[in-house]
């Protein structure tokens, strides 16, 4: 009678599993193993009841939760992954050391024996345990990240034990190299590394395929026993004082893997012993199951009547049509079987882990407005345009049914024409509008007159305002700021009757306007640098001024909506993202389009845990009537529970040269916007992006960006960690937004989960 292989059908069911959830966890559970929950509020009889993390297991935490809140079985199905991989390649690496050292010494090489013979009396005199816990808890591993972590414990791991399997496999290879077939092959004066490979190597690898599930139980084991020593991927630096902020190490993974399971937990076995439990079993059925599957297969390999070695002699020499013909129909059945399955298993992996991060922009430009400037009757069918949208694809409104959120800019013309000219001898020159200036307020004017160059005068101190009359007074806003500017204009047009103040911005100051306050009897205009050098060529000229303007609409219009969370514990926590919907040019219609297409697609992803709310800003042309601003004195949302405000106004062309970027307002005090901004910085320059920093000032120990005060309005006023991303053109514009775009959709889609 036929015995069933019983070590080797419950083996395969336990990998078979492990491998199911290696591959598809959400499969298995559908909350996020980095949730963080630290305190639990019940309501009991009309009583509040609070609890403090560990959580014991219940309906809704079946394993219970750790110290940190986090749902352990989450943690355990998502760690497989990581824990179940590194055993894998620990392995990997053992074998790819131990076998080659093991042929070349068993060929009669004395270095390589004798490196494997003092090898293992090193690590047989000190454990490798405590080898590999002195090696991984220097602070040079302690500090990195999961990749290089990983990598750490492969390479520490693998050089600890790999000596001990070669020893074995060296023993094995004596034994085959005595056999009279392999003298035989000598004699024909076959050479050494040929009789390894067709010879020696098929008689080995039955046995090197045992070995190797061995090995991955025993590496599991070890990580297991590293674990309780506090020594795993991934160690985490907190902050142990945010207003120092001096990172400590305690101790703590935020990255799902067993060992540091057991190592964060130890601490509270005695209060949650459930915390410990549940990942040492893990352990414990995953290093049984690839034991018994080690063990059936040694059962199946070393049968009296197994051709495993000749099997394996034909696969060294790839001859899979000799092994095809001589088995047997069932075996046949079997190989096309587990092919099939393999096929299966990998397409489908491919297929549910599969996102496709491009945004393919370019269709809706034909139905939006050539252009888009807040207050007119365009920008409204514009925000209309968008709430629709946010509609179709499930973005709910923030406030009650309406997504538009009105604000007031108060008395507002649109300059419908404008001309600003130096006159020189009967030869005018014309200077160009958002490059050499831009008004800041003006009516209907068509005005000429001579320039008073105050650029070097102290206007704190003016008492005589009679050298101002019937001039243009020029002022340099290097010296001053805002608001003493503000009153120099005010004092001066009180005291005397001017045509005019000219403005000169300050360093890299923007200078563009499209939308003004009226003022019938002043235009206030802001002049280039490069125009103050010429009109000081010319100090007895005139300069002409002329504009048209009309009225706009006194409300400004923010289109804002939030898409809701998937996960029960984290859905409320938030992302915000800003985007602009203004533009002044027909071609960056792409750049609405493109925003569109990011919201849609970030609603379609699979793996939104948390909400992100869309804004998108009306009047970013323009400073002062920036939509920013009224958000932050007011925004429709727990500032508490936002995670990071992603700023996406600074992207205004489809093409460009740079990635305008900055992080300074996500400090590694605030873990997921670091982790992110850090996660989009080192992205966009592994894809080839220049990355140009914005200019900041450190203040009261935060950055201030000094570009734009809109820059600010979050952080400043609201406490949201805040990161920029912009576009630079200039004169290559070699870059293109799909794959900026393709960068922000990915980084926010990873982050999210």
């Amino acid at each position: 009678m036929k015995k069933n292989n019983l070590p080797l059908i419950l083996g395969s069911v336990v990998l078979v599993i492990i491998l199911l959830v290696m591959l598809f966890p959400q499969m298995f559970v559908d909350q996020s193993p980095y949730t963080i929950q630290h305190m639990r509020f019940t309501h009991e009889s009309g009583k509040l009841a609070v609890e403090r993390a560990p959580f014991p297991p219940s309906k809704d935490n079946f394993l219970g939760n750790d110290h940190l809140g986090r749902d352990i079985l989450s943690y355990i199905i998502y760690g497989t992954r990581m824990t179940i991989s590194l055993g894998v390649l620990i392995a990997i690496g053992q074998f790819l050391l131990a076998i080659p050292m093991a042929l070349i010494a068993g060929f009669g090489n004395r270095i390589a024996k004798s490196v494997i013979i003092q090898s293992s009396v090193i690590f047989s005199a000190i454990p490798a345990l405590l080898i590999a816990i002195i090696l991984l808890k220097l602070d040079f591993f302690v500090e990195l990240d999961k990749q290089k972590s990983a990598i750490a414990f492969i390479l520490v791991l693998t050089s600890v034990s790999w000596a001990r399997l070669s020893g074995l496999i060296l023993e094995r290879v004596e034994a085959i190299l005595t056999q009279p077939f392999i003298r035989g092959e000598v004699a024909t004066g076959k050479k050494h590394i040929k009789i390894a490979m067709e010879n020696v190597m098929p008689h080995l690898a039955p046995e090197l395929i045992v070995l190797f599930f061995m090995e991955i139980a025993r590496n599991l084991s070890m990580m297991m026993q590293l674990g309780i020593f506090a020594v795993f991927v991934g160690n985490l630096g907190l902050i142990n004082d945010a207003t120092a902020g001096v990172p400590i190490n305690l101790e703590i993974s935020f990255e799902p893997e067993w060992a540091s399971m057991l190592s964060t937990s130890r601490t509270v076995i005695s209060t949650a012993p459930w915390a410990i439990l549940y990942p040492a079993l893990a352990f414990f059925i995953s290093v049984l199951g690839f034991n018994l599957f080690g063990e059936g297969l040694r059962i199946a390999l070393q049968k009296k009547d197994s051709r495993a070695v000749l099997v394996f002699r034909k696969l060294i020499n790839l001859d899979f049509k000799y092994i095809w013909k001589n088995s047997e129909a069932k075996s046949k059945n079997t190989i096309l079987m587990w092919t099939f399955g393999v096929i299966f298993v990998i397409g489908l992996f491919s297929w549910v882990n599969h996102e496709d991060y491009s945004i393919r922009f370019g269709d809706e430009s034909l139905k939006l407005p050539e252009d888009v400037v807040i207050g007119t009757e365009s920008a409204i069918n514009t925000a209309n345009y968008i709430a629709s949208k946010m509609s179709q694809i499930g973005i709910e409104p923030m406030e009650g049914k309406n997504y538009l959120i009105g604000y007031d800019i108060g008395p507002s013309y649109l300059i419908e024409s404008q001309i600003f000219k130096l006159n020189i001898l009967g030869k005018p020159i014309e200077f160009e509008k958002d490059l050499d200036y831009a008004f800041m307020t003006s009516g209907d004017i068509n005005e000429t007159g001579p320039i008073y160059d105050a650029t070097h005068e102290d206007l704190f101190n003016t008492q005589d305002f009679s050298r101002f009359e019937d001039h243009y007074v020029m002022i340099d806003k290097a010296y001053y700021n805002d608001g003493a500017i503000a009153s120099f204009v005010d004092n001066i047009s009180r005291n005397a009757r001017i045509k005019g103040v000219l403005l000169v911005a300050r360093k890299d100051e923007v200078i563009g306007n499209v939308i003004v306050h009226a003022s019938e009897d002043l235009a206030v205009l802001l002049i280039s640098r490069e125009v103050l050098d010429k009109l000081s060529e010319y100090p007895d000229s005139s300069i002409t001024i002329s504009t048209a303007v009309k009225p706009i609409d006194s409300i400004g219009n923010n289109v804002v909506g939030i898409f809701q969370g998937a996960d029960k514990n984290i859905g409320d926590e938030a992302i915000v993202i800003g985007m602009n919907y203004n533009y002044l040019e027909s071609s960056n219609k792409n750049v609405l389009d493109f925003n569109l297409k990011l919201m849609e697609k970030l609603c379609s992803l699979d793996s939104n845990k948390r909400s992100i709310i869309f804004m998108f800003l009306d009047g970013t042309i323009n400073e002062a009537q920036h939509g920013i601003h009224y958000i932050a004195q007011d925004f429709p949302y727990s500032s508490q529970k936002v995670q990071v405000y992603i700023d996406l106004t600074g992207i205004e062309s489809s093409m460009f040269e740079k990635v305008e970027f900055s992080t300074a307002q996500a400090p590694i005090t605030r873990p997921f916007a670091w982790s992110l901004g850090h996660h989009l910085d080192k992205e966009l320059i592994k894809k080839g992006f220049e990355v140009q920093q914005l200019e900041t000032l450190f203040v009261g120990g935060e950055y201030v960006f000094t570009a734009s005060e809109a820059d600010n309005a979050l952080f400043w006023n609201r406490g949201m960690p805040t990161i920029i991303i912009g576009t630079v053109k200039a004169e290559q514009n070699t870059q293109t937004l799909e794959e900026l775009g393709s960068i922000i959709l990915e980084v926010i889609n990873k982050n999210n989960y």
